[in-house]
């Protein structure tokens, strides 16, 4: 009975995980932009006050890796032969004010051994990045440069080429506010809280079957429930959501999507896209049992060695045979279309 349980809890806490890579619920409230107090201390001649209007940051703070991949010009720094033969080796670090127009405007040296400063600062003064925009506004960024110096090698910008960002709050900001309006446009903030309260469902006698006798598992269950709910709709797990997303698409791969999302032939896609893929699945399925049959009604002609050994091969077998029936797939929880028709 035990082992029993043991399975079926099992089988309940990898749905579970599997459910948890799917069910993202999109918090977009707490991610909506701040806005300003009215510094006016008129009315307006209703004698309200005037609708405050929004503001935007002007100076974010991006990571070194991040900022790596929107550098437009390198100027290598010297790295005098005289400090080369005395062994001065080792890492700059930089603190740099990227301006809206992608120069350099503030520059500062935080580490690595100081007699590389003034030439590694007099370089990276020249460089240039791509302009960041957040939310059709550019603005500033803060971020860091790191300069590798190895004695008989150029100088070399580590960063260059890094891993992409691990958080969502390293990433550039445009792509982040870009991610999350194709999130909104295509309803997963919904169709994933539906679709977790579904597998909740699902998993909820096998998780109850494994609690003692002697326990509330109502209670406990509602509470299992609740907890997961909320998880699956925190920041945490709409940072990872961005972070898959900026993993596989480029901003413009985003925006392009977003266009055609919100567009009312991809709110319409979007809306039967669950039923297309069932439907597309099972006729797969039958498509490919249906032409397996001949291909193995074929064999048995072309391989005299099948003949009398192979089941397949046996007379009548294909009225028979397992592979004559179709797969059917298992029925799963029914996403309700979200989407406008």
């Amino acid at each position: 009975m035990r082992a029993g349980k043991s399975s079926r809890l099992y089988t309940a806490i990898s749905s579970a995980a599997v459910a948890a890579a799917l069910v993202i619920s999109i918090s977009l409230l707490a991610l909506a932009s701040p806005r300003a107090r009215s510094q006016s201390t008129g009315s307006a001649p209703n004698g309200e006050l005037p609708p405050e209007p929004p503001t935007h940051p002007t100076r974010v703070t991006i990571n070194g890796n991040a900022m790596a991949a929107r550098v437009i010009a390198i100027v290598p720094p010297e790295y005098p032969k005289e400090l080369q033969d005395a062994k001065v080796s080792g890492t700059v670090i930089l603190r740099a004010v990227i301006a809206k127009d992608g120069s350099i405007m503030e520059l500062a040296p935080l580490s690595g051994p100081q007699q590389l400063w003034p030439s590694t600062m007099d370089a990276v003064k020249r460089w240039r990045y791509q302009p960041t925009v957040v939310e059709g506004v550019p603005v500033e960024v803060s971020t860091t440069i790191s300069i590798n110096f190895t004695p008989g090698k150029t100088p070399r910008y580590e960063q260059q080429g890094a891993a992409v960002p691990q958080t969502a709050a390293a990433m550039d900001p445009q792509l982040h506010a870009d991610i999350l309006r194709l999130i909104k446009a295509t309803h997963l903030e919904e169709t994933m809280r539906d679709y977790g309260r579904q597998m909740m469902e699902t998993m909820r006698p096998s998780i109850e079957d494994s609690l003692p006798q002697n326990a509330d598992r109502k209670k406990i269950m509602n509470e299992v429930q609740s907890k997961m709910m909320a998880a699956l709709q925190s920041q945490a797990a709409t940072d990872q959501i961005v972070m898959v997303y900026a993993k596989y698409l480029s901003d413009d791969d985003v925006k392009g999507a977003t266009a055609f999302y919100e567009s009312p032939a991809g709110q319409r896609f979007n809306s039967v896209s669950t039923q297309m893929e069932d439907d597309l699945s099972q006729s797969g399925e039958e498509f490919a049992m249906q032409n397996l049959g001949l291909i193995l009604k074929g064999l048995c002609a072309t391989h005299p060695e099948l003949r009398g050994k192979a089941d397949f091969c046996q007379k009548a077998s294909h009225q028979n045979s397992a592979f004559r029936a179709p797969y059917v797939t298992p029925a799963r929880p029914r996403i309700p279309a979200l989407a406008g028709n």
